[in-house]
């Protein structure tokens, strides 16, 4: 797989000629079955310059030195032999002024020669030690420069003021027959000039003295403004582009930002990273990382329980006095005479990638090594359900395959005993588990169970207790009151482990609710979360907030940092892409219709939630995501649809759904349950629909089933009551095309897409000369949700995001199946947004959410959710 790309919501795999996945919105999928075509017709001629990470990235000036300091352009000669005497003083000639020529011409590299030992082929950064000798470190060589233009570059040289960087191109087919020591080929060098703002007419005369003319730079060595005195239009400083933006559009492309990497906000949840190592079981015949040792051990010490009278730390603690015993909580400081519920499991948040589904494994092979060992020594409640050995591990669905074949690849053969409860191979009996080691299920599997025992659960999965419970992609479940957490809950186990990546995505409620499917006690209940940790930030105690969170974490969480094993480096990149005049006509119509439809609606005080208006900005909201991905192509590929007063709900519910979905969490109506986009991987065909009424209040799967088996309609607090409509929460309804494109357009725009040209442009540019697993598969498209889960993409190094997402967590989820065990060449990450646009925006939110107060202040607290007035505005805002 070559390219990987994601968009909001939904993407596309798109591969080339080089490891490149590419994720394209839906509104771009249609592109897919031509792209190959998009290319030969759009693909402008694409500079050949390698942007080589190591040699060629791109370096910031120092603050403070932006205003002075400029690129005068690249340094070439002009073909014409000049008959002008030349001066033998730059540093002279720099103090006398005069005309600015604006003609330029096309001209030919400076001549030089190099090592002809060299293959390299692509341009790389030389020192010039004098006007007539060039070195390298990488590769290592010598070079001479011819010498008619030796005193010109010695003037240059002796120009304190001034910096030069020289790229050396190797020209092909020049290295000699037989590369013998000393031997030299042919190759060019360009020179790029950087040096005061007030000397650039100056130095424009000055090469004018030797016949040379600059050009535009095809590289940029240092993000300053490029101020060429032999193209300027003006005077002024400021309405001279940036070098960045000059190259950037060298190669179609918009400008393309490197993002230095910022700490992550789930590293505060880092610790152990002194742990010992365990020894692996004799059946495991694959080789664990230190790491993933360290976490077997971490897990084998967690699975004795509460280290109460140990020298390590943990949440509970024995005190012994004159008065008698008491255990303090060490979160709290609080205490209490009674021992607390015994715990044996925890969290593991290592980051994706990190092969935590073999460290899983491993951990259930340990059992063979302790046979003799008895888990029920633990008090863990006192029922009679028949105690099993087997470890019962719950996967999404489509994950299930990945798990036996990681058991098959792994385990010794015969050495872990496994099955499926899933579908028609449902286990029924006692002795059908009893036979096993592993029995792996999925959650939609054990949420119909319950629901077909009424909630009692009779079923023979939740009438014994399992060694252990391991719940894979744990975050699915953080809607306690939804039906498949409370299966899971139900279920007996003496070790309960929850396996996610992202133990927090919008709130430090999703870390809660893994507390209480592990039964983590005192924190197996939210509100003690909140009372120990929330509350303390919010009155102010931030310092002791994080503090608490930091030690629950080091207790009960296992999280390390991704440099924790040695991956190659990855490389962020933004790409701002510009609208044509063209596409940015249509969508400044869109976007000042919106804010028209919303100014009028608060200046009026229309009843906002019945009146429309919200569902009305939401569908033009759409169409201005729309435009960026498509441009043109909207109005193409989309009919005139009616105004929102005439359309019937049901036939807008579900896109309008969607669409405020991806931008925050949904809150029930009716028992305040919360669903955001992280719990619908998979089709559960039993699952209620639920309820939209045209007011964008929501009611849950749950809710929706009790009204119905009552015989009631959804109360949504307005009369008459508002149109309602059912709508899926799950990943096809997302990535269904929206039903209003246009199924033949009759106009096609001759150019593609701005975001499409500029992905276009930048797949060309990168090398040919790569592995392909298949060289004849060209484009390849894949939903951001898909690439979200627990896919391998290692044979990627180069990855687009077409669109950001409101959700900048389930952006990662997706690139770190790239940057993972198993990736043995550097990543590069390209996220396009459009500037001065909404997309914009989405991005600043996406930054309000990796913020720990917005982690800790975050989260709903059983009201209902802003539809109305507050969410309005909050939308003005974005526009």
């Amino acid at each position: 797989m070559d390219s990987f790309s994601g968009s909001a919501g939904t993407g596309s795999f798109s591969r080339l000629d080089s490891n490149q996945i590419v994720t394209l919105p839906v509104p771009l999928q249609w592109l897919s079955s031509d792209v190959s075509d998009s290319q030969r017709t759009y693909g402008n001629t694409v500079n050949e310059l390698e942007r080589s990470e190591s040699d060629l990235s791109v370096e910031l000036s120092p603050p403070g030195e932006t205003d002075v300091l400029v690129c005068y352009g690249m340094c070439e000669k002009h073909p014409k032999t000049s008959t002008n005497e030349c001066p033998q003083n730059l540093g002279r000639h720099l103090r006398v002024a005069g005309p600015r020529i604006a003609d330029h011409h096309q001209i030919t590299a400076l001549e030089a020669k190099c090592d002809g030992r060299l293959s390299r082929t692509t341009p790389f950064l030389v020192d010039l030690e004098s006007s007539e000798h060039f070195t390298s470190s990488n590769p290592i060589t010598r070079g001479i420069i011819s010498s008619h233009r030796g005193q010109m570059l010695q003037g240059l040289l002796d120009e304190k003021t001034l910096q030069l960087y020289t790229l050396c191109t190797v020209i092909v087919g020049s290295a000699p027959k037989r590369a013998d020591f000393g031997a030299l080929t042919s190759c060019t060098l360009e020179i790029t000039v950087f040096g005061p703002w007030e000397l650039v007419a100056s130095i424009g005369l000055w090469f004018e003295e030797y016949d040379v003319f600059l050009q535009d730079p095809r590289t940029c060595h240092l993000d300053v403004k490029y101020c060429n005195p032999h193209k300027l239009a003006s005077g002024d400083l400021e309405t001279c582009p940036t070098l960045f933006e000059v190259t950037s559009r060298e190669v179609g492309l918009g400008y393309m930002q490197e993002v230095t990497a910022r700490p992550d906000l789930l590293d505060l949840l880092n610790g152990q990273n002194d742990l010992e190592e365990a020894p692996t079981s004799s059946v495991i015949q694959a080789h664990l990382y230190k790491h993933q040792r360290q976490a077997l051990k971490f897990m084998q010490q967690r699975e004795t329980g509460w280290a109460l009278e140990k020298d390590t730390h943990d949440i509970w603690e024995i005190s012994d006095s004159t008065q008698g015993r008491c255990f303090i909580n060490r979160v709290s400081n609080t205490h209490r005479e009674d021992p607390p519920q015994q715990f044996s499991g925890g969290i593991i948040a290592d980051p994706m990638g990190l092969g935590k589904t073999l460290t899983m494994i491993a951990l259930a092979a340990s059992d063979l090594d302790h046979q003799n060992a008895d888990p029920t020594d633990l008090s863990f409640g006192h029922d009679s359900k028949p105690m099993v050995q087997a470890t019962l591990i719950i996967v999404p669905q489509p994950l299930l395959g990945t798990w036996e074949e990681q058991l098959r690849d792994h385990v010794k053969t015969n050495g872990l005993r496994f099955c499926r409860h899933h579908g028609r191979s449902r286990l029924n009996t006692l002795s059908d588990i009893i036979a096993r080691n592993v029995v792996l299920t999925t959650y939609h599997t054990l949420s119909a169970d319950w629901q077909a025992s009424n909630g009692r659960g009779d079923h023979i999965v939740f009438s014994v207790k399992c060694r252990r419970l391991v719940l894979d992609e744990a975050h699915i479940v953080r809607n306690l009151k939804a039906r498949m957490a409370r299966a899971i809950c139900d279920l007996d186990a003496v070790s309960r482990w929850a396996v996610t990546g992202t133990p927090i995505q919008n709130s430090l409620n999703d870390l809660a609710a893994l507390l209480k499917v592990t039964r983590a006690f005192p924190y197996d209940e939210p509100r003690n979360c909140d009372r120990d940790i929330s509350r303390l930030w919010k009155s102010g105690e931030d310092e002791e907030a994080v503090k608490r969170l930091k030690r629950v974490a080091r207790c009960l969480v296992l999280r390390r940092a991704k440099h924790t094993i040695d991956l190659p480096p990855r490389h962020d990149q933004l790409c701002t892409v510009e609208f044509t005049p063209e596409e940015q006509a249509l969508y400044d119509t869109i976007h000042q219709q919106t804010i028209r439809r919303i100014d009028d609606a608060l200046q009026h005080e229309y009843e906002i939630s019945t009146s429309g208006v919200f569902v009305n900005v939401l569908q033009q909201l759409e169409s201005m995501r729309l435009v960026c991905d498509l441009g043109l192509h909207y109005q193409s590929r989309h009919e005139k649809k009616s105004s929102h007063e005439t359309l019937d709900w049901s036939a807008v519910a579900q896109e309008t759904f969607n669409t405020q979905r991806e931008m925050e969490t949904m809150i029930c109506s009716q028992c305040t349950s919360a669903l955001d986009l992280t719990g619908t991987y998979m089709d559960d065909i039993s699952q209620e629909a639920p309820l939209f009424p045209q007011c964008l209040k929501y009611a849950c799967p749950n809710c929706a089933r009790r009204l119905r088996s009552a015989k009631q309609k959804m109360v949504c607090g307005h009369t008459p009551r508002c149109p309602v409509a059912p709508v899926s929460i799950f990943d096809t309804a997302l990535e269904e095309t929206p039903g209003h494109l246009a199924s033949s357009p009759e106009k096609e725009p001759t150019e593609p897409p701005s975001k499409v040209k500029g992905l276009i442009d930048d797949l060309q540019s990168q090398p040919s000369d790569v592995k392909r697993t298949d060289p004849n598969v060209r484009v390849m498209l894949l939903t951001l949700s898909c690439g979200a889960m627990g896919l391998t993409l290692t044979e990627a190094s180069r990855a687009y995001l077409m669109e950001p997402h409101w959700n900048p967590t389930f952006e990662e989820q997706a690139l770190a199946h790239i940057h993972r065990i198993g990736q043995t060449r550097p990543v590069t990450t390209v996220r396009f947004y459009v500037q001065d646009s909404f997309e914009k925006r989405v991005m600043e939110v996406q930054e309000s959410k990796k913020n720990l107060a917005g982690v800790l202040l975050s989260g709903h607290d059983g009201g209902q959710a802003d539809d109305s007035l507050g969410a309005l505005q909050r939308l003005r805002a974005l526009l």
